[in-house]
């Protein structure tokens, strides 16, 4: 597990102090004078997207209350900033493997950096209140296997975020109101966004340690195709929590000390269970065509078990939509949830792919899977880059 994006608010702070932190916000940003490389950017705007490495700093003088009505409306405030950034980038210039796997360390860490590159003191991280949390993990699949793994999810259903999902070759995205559901293949975002800027970083990184060196750009190359090359193998599955499911689960949003690593790796667990019907984790789950059959029958007998093994078949051939469009709504939701408790899965089955053919036959996107990716990556100098350089790539 490692986080990702986090959005934090400061306490209310004084004007004369947050009209400073503008000034800084506008001016402060890293460059190399040799080149004009720019090396860090503290932004003013809203992040671009959970690629963007920058760092985004938000003074603000408005904030959401509920009216007499119980509305919520944009009304003045004593002032604070909010402070948004994909920690994980930040510290290490990347998000391949590793990141901070302790949130309110992580969080410290980011109000820390933001205290050194503009030059003030923040009031303590702990205080600041919590309003996104990406929660990422990472397992070790091949190319082709991922691509197995997108095919048999463009059969799955999100009922209630069916409408803005997101189906693509190598990605598939669940927005929702309280949580967002990411599945994608690491290796094709990483060739999309990350390349150009590590190569700039990288090339000036190089330049320090190693002056004018006609062999940098050889290092440069090495850097980016061994980082590419994990990526390949890679398949990250995100949830990232939103402000709504933050307020609804405390009654408001919680302080950076209050927001417990327990918490937000359970729920992460229980929004991928939800998608993939996968039960209970540590469950012993079947997908295979005599597996299924055996199981349904023992669990409910020859008769109910035949009939719950023609529904199963029906939803690894046709997928969710068109299996419910054969059955009366009551009928397609009991049939379900009989087959998800007793463990019995219809993604990555022998009908739709020969399981002794596949690459993905066994596995779940799920932290009991054998691929689950927990221990830090190979102690290679390709990988290995000074942390306290790192930061300079964001």
């Amino acid at each position: 597990m490692a986080y990702d994006t986090i959005k934090i608010k400061s306490p209310n702070m004084d004007r004369d102090f947050i009209r400073a932190v503008e000034q800084k916000c506008i001016l402060r940003s890293g460059v190399d004078l040799n080149s004009g490389e720019m090396l860090y950017e503290l932004h003013t705007g809203q992040l671009l997207g959970s690629w963007d490495a920058r760092i985004s700093v938000i003074p603000k003088y408005e904030d959401w209350f509920a009216d007499r009505n119980g509305t919520p409306r944009l009304q003045p405030c004593e002032p604070y900033i909010l402070v948004e950034a994909s920690v994980h980038k930040v510290l290490l210039g990347h998000n391949v493997y590793g990141g901070p796997t302790v949130f309110l360390k992580a969080a410290r860490d980011l109000v820390a950096l933001v205290e050194k590159l503009l030059e003030i003191d923040l009031p303590v991280a702990d205080i600041w209140t919590v309003h996104r949390v990406d929660v990422a993990h990472v397992y070790a699949l091949s190319k082709p296997a991922c691509k197995q793994f997108f095919d048999t999810m463009q059969l799955v259903n999100f009922p209630r975020r069916q409408r803005k999902a997101g189906k693509y070759n190598m990605a598939v995205h669940f927005p929702g109101k309280t949580t967002t559901v990411k599945f994608y293949h690491k290796g094709e975002e990483f060739r999309v966004h990350e390349i150009s800027r590590l190569r700039i970083f990288f090339r000036s990184l190089f330049k320090h340690l190693h002056g004018d060196d006609p062999r940098n750009m050889e290092r440069v190359e090495s850097k980016i195709g061994a980082l590419q090359r994990l990526a390949d193998k890679r398949l990250r599955v995100e949830v990232g929590i939103n402000s709504d499911k933050l307020q609804y689960d405390f009654g408001k949003h919680p302080e950076v000390k209050d927001l417990t690593d327990e918490y937000l790796e359970t729920l992460h667990d229980k929004e991928i269970e939800r998608i993939l019907r996968e039960g209970k984790q540590g469950m012993d789950t079947v997908r295979t065509t005599d597996a299924v059959c055996n199981r349904l029958q023992n669990e409910y007998g020859r008769l109910t078990g035949n009939r719950l093994y023609g529904f199963w078949q029906s939803l690894c051939t046709s997928g969710d939509d068109k299996t419910k469009d054969r059955y009366t709504k009551p009928t397609y939701y009991r049939n379900r949830k009989m087959l998800e408790d007793v463990g019995v899965s219809w993604i990555g089955s022998d009908i739709v792919i020969v399981a002794n053919d596949s690459l993905i036959h066994d596995f779940i996107p799920m932290r009991m899977d054998r691929r689950f990716c927990f221990a830090p990556a190979r102690n290679r100098p390709e990988y290995n880059v000074s942390r306290e350089l790192m930061p300079l790539a964001a």
